[in-house]
Parts: structure tokens; sequence; C-alpha cells
């Protein structure tokens, strides 16, 4: 078992989902201030990520219904989804990043590492008390980063589409015909 791959696939997961945090404030930050007035903005740096992903998908749903876009509805969704995985991937770095890490041996040798969520849940139904333990491999975390991937293009497509369109209030109502 090369324990060196898993503990480098959790950094490059945590640098990768940091990445994907911070463009989720950036497209708030375009919403809020397309001007760019104030710079560096102070607004969107102290909540958590939970908070912050709700924060801009707000943003994002109140500024396409104020520019009318014919397909608002299908971007709306869209960036719903995005922020849907957003938490998800948000969820999964927080259970890699408090949780502790057991190296499992025989022989002398590691033959797998364990995470495990040192909180412990209980099942609302049963009572019973849940433990949150994965076994961790290198190929399970690049699964993973390769979701956060899928995520990052059309985040940073739905970005690169509000630059365009900036700043929002002097841009005229669209039109049918503009497809």
């Amino acid at each position: 078992m090369n324990t060196d791959k898993i503990y480098q696939r959790i950094g490059e997961f945590v640098v990768c989902y940091q990445w994907l945090e911070n463009k989720v404030r950036e497209i708030g930050w375009l919403i809020l201030d397309p001007w760019r007035k104030e710079w560096p903005p102070k607004q969107l740096r102290k909540e958590s990520s939970e908070e912050l992903f709700r924060k801009v998908e707000s943003l994002f749903v109140d500024l396409m219904n104020r520019l009318d876009v014919p397909d608002k509805d299908e971007r709306i969704t869209d960036f719903k989804s995005i922020v849907a995985g957003c938490h998800a991937m948000r969820q999964y770095r927080n259970n890699l990043l408090h949780s502790a890490f057991i190296e499992l041996k025989a022989g002398g040798k590691v033959m797998g590492i364990l995470r495990s969520n040192p909180k412990i849940k209980i099942d609302p139904t049963s009572g019973e008390v849940l433990f949150d333990q994965e076994a961790l491999t290198a190929k399970a975390i690049t699964k993973k980063l390769h979701e956060l991937g899928e995520l990052a293009f059309p985040l940073g497509q739905h970005y690169v589409q509000l630059i365009h369109w900036s700043p929002f209030e002097s841009r005229p109502k669209f039109h049918p015909d503009e497809r």
C-alpha cells in the first residue's frame, strides 16, 4: 500500500476544494460589486463554507430574475445543482479534515488507512450509535477529485458569463430572438 499517495491525494483534494470555494466567493463578489468599487472586497469573507454557498446561490438566483434571461430557469437549476455538489464536497472535506487517521499494520507494513470521525452520531429511528469511518484509498479520493472537477468546470462557465454580462444594472433586458 502506498500511504504517501493517499496523503498526497488528501492534500490535493483540500487544495482543489479551496479553489472551488473561492470561485463561489468570486461569483458573489462580482454580483455584489460588478464595478469593483471596493477592492479587495470585504463581504463574503467571514462566512462558513455552508453559509457562503447559500448566500451566493441566493445572490445568483436574484440576479437571474433581475436580468430576465430567457433561459434563466435552466441557469438557476444548473447553479443550484452545482451548489448542492459544493455542499457534498464540503462535507467530504470536513470528514477528511476532522477525522483521525488510523494506519492498519500487519507484519510491520501498513496494510490500510482508516478514516474515523470522532464525533458519535445516533440514528434517530433506531437509537443506535453510528460511526463515521471509511477505508481510504488513493483511488477513492481521486474519484472525489473527479467529482469536484465536474463541478468546477460549469462553475467557471457561470463566472465567465457573469463577467460578460456585468455591470448588471446597465445590461438591457434580453429579447427572445437574442438566443
